[in-house]
């Protein structure tokens, strides 16, 4: 090294040592300071070896409901060998640091700003890695995006092994909430009072599929949904996804729901001076949603997993109530290029998947729209079963709910106003049912009917819908 040359000093990783060392201590000399912070802090918050070994026996002991001291974490330690010979002398240390038990979360804080940085520290050598020897931009892109992503949302390491006491303490808190205020853990609300009380709203991570044929109104179904929140005045952030229809079109229909105005009239701009004032007051209650539509006829899960991860970190703020995609046969598959020969079947199946663990990731309920195969078309009847659902048995697999749309009536496809059945063929956290609707063309129009009370296909004898 020559005289002009500085050495450069080696770089640790972010680490404070003495706070590792509070924060031990404030569990091993107070057994509630660690229930406490118990859900939070895990194992990758420590730096330090030994005070990683430290804290699995704590955590150890908290499952098995043993008090936590130095005597019991030392004999833990000793019995699984995970320790050396000073591990009694090192943890009486700990307990002499005595820290103001009051500041642990000020420690814990320290201890998880310096995790935080090592991960970021980890996941650029990983990106770097990855664009020295990827050969898909792509998907480097979208992989650096799930991994920064997963970090900025969640700070602890979620999918690794825990005890099933813990999930259970979960539920029971969950069941005991839900006991004292039932509509605590409501999801999204469609606006539709029946279809609401049966899901108990939208549930996030459930991957939704409305399926119906063709120009029986799927697409106007959803987008009714988006036009009962924009009406509620909702802060609900929306993302729609249409492979087929501009985003012009989808707008009209919105606003042919929200106003008194046809669709005719607006596309042939045959509207009032009276028209004109509703149109003008839907359109301002649009700009101060938070609905965002993409319309791009070539799209991909892991593209419109990129666009929700933006627009969540972005403009949502933090936060994404639904994604819709109209509709699920329209999408290519991410994978295709890897394959040298692809069926569309197993196409469908890896989308149907990927939306799924999508729905996951962005903690949010997708609705995927989904064609039916032509099979029904032959049969004399026309009532909609999971086995129509077209190209792949995994998208019944993957999805959490089923819904089919279908005509009451055939005949009164043409009818200015007719009914449609909305039928929850299946529900894995609830139970089945089917809701009747008003469907009214004119203005794109769904409503629920106040009589629910339908002739079953291939049925002359009635039954109702007690709800």
């Amino acid at each position: 090294m020559s005289e002009n040359e500085v050495k450069k000093p080696i770089r640790q990783y972010p680490n404070n040592f003495d706070a590792e060392q509070y924060v031990l201590c404030c569990f091993l000399i107070d057994g509630q300071a660690f229930d406490s912070f118990s859900k939070k802090v895990t194992e990758d918050y420590f730096y330090a070896p030994k005070h990683k070994t430290i804290f699995r026996a704590i955590a150890a002991l908290s499952n098995k409901g043993t008090p936590i001291n130095v005597i019991t974490v030392n004999d833990l330690i000793s019995k699984e060998k995970a320790g050396d010979i000073d591990t009694l002398e090192y943890l009486t240390e700990l307990a002499e640091v005595t820290p103001g038990a009051v500041n642990v979360s000020d420690y814990v804080k320290i201890l998880e700003r310096d995790m935080v940085m090592r991960k970021l520290i980890d996941i650029g050598k990983s990106i770097i890695e990855d664009a020295y020897t990827s050969l898909d931009a792509n998907a480097s892109v979208t992989h650096a995006e799930q991994l920064i992503y997963g970090l900025s949302t969640k700070t602890t390491a979620k999918g690794q092994l825990e005890h099933i006491s813990e999930p259970s303490k979960r539920f029971l808190a969950r069941l005991e909430l839900l006991s004292s205020n039932p509509g605590a853990l409501r999801g999204l609300e469609t606006g539709y009072p029946r279809l609401d009380r049966v899901t108990n709203g939208l549930q996030p991570n459930s991957l939704i599929i409305l399926a119906a044929r063709p120009s029986v109104g799927k697409t106007a179904f959803v987008l009714n949904i988006i036009a009962n929140i924009i009406r509620a005045k909702s802060e609900k952030v929306i993302a729609m996804f249409s492979l087929e229809m501009p985003s012009e079109q989808l707008v009209q229909r919105i606003l042919a729901t929200n106003t008194d105005i046809g669709m005719h009239e607006y596309s042939t701009g045959r509207v009032s001076d009276d028209d004109v004032h509703n149109i003008w007051q839907a359109h301002t209650e649009l700009g101060k949603s938070k609905v965002f539509i993409e319309s791009v006829s070539m799209q991909t899960p892991g593209n419109i997993a990129s666009r929700c991860r933006q627009l969540k970190a972005g403009e949502g703020g933090g936060r994404l109530d639904l994604v819709i995609i109209d509709y699920l046969q329209l999408m290519a598959n991410d994978k295709e290029k890897e394959r040298r020969s692809s069926t569309r079947q197993t196409d469908v199946s890896d989308i149907s998947r990927m939306l799924k663990i999508m729905s996951m990731e962005l903690e949010c309920p997708v609705i995927a729209l989904s064609q039916m195969s032509r099979g029904i078309e032959g049969r004399d009847d026309k009532e909609p079963r999971l086995s129509d659902l077209r190209e792949s048995g995994a998208i019944e697999q993957d999805a959490d709910m089923v819904m089919f749309l279908s005509r009451e009536d055939d005949s009164e496809k043409t009818k200015e106003r007719s009914n449609i059945i909305l039928d929850i063929a299946k529900h894995r956290n609830g139970e089945l049912k089917k809701i009747r609707y008003v469907f009214e063309g004119a203005h794109v129009r769904f409503t629920e009917a106040d009589d629910q009370v339908f002739l079953p296909f291939g049925n002359k004898k009635k039954e109702s819908f007690n709800g």
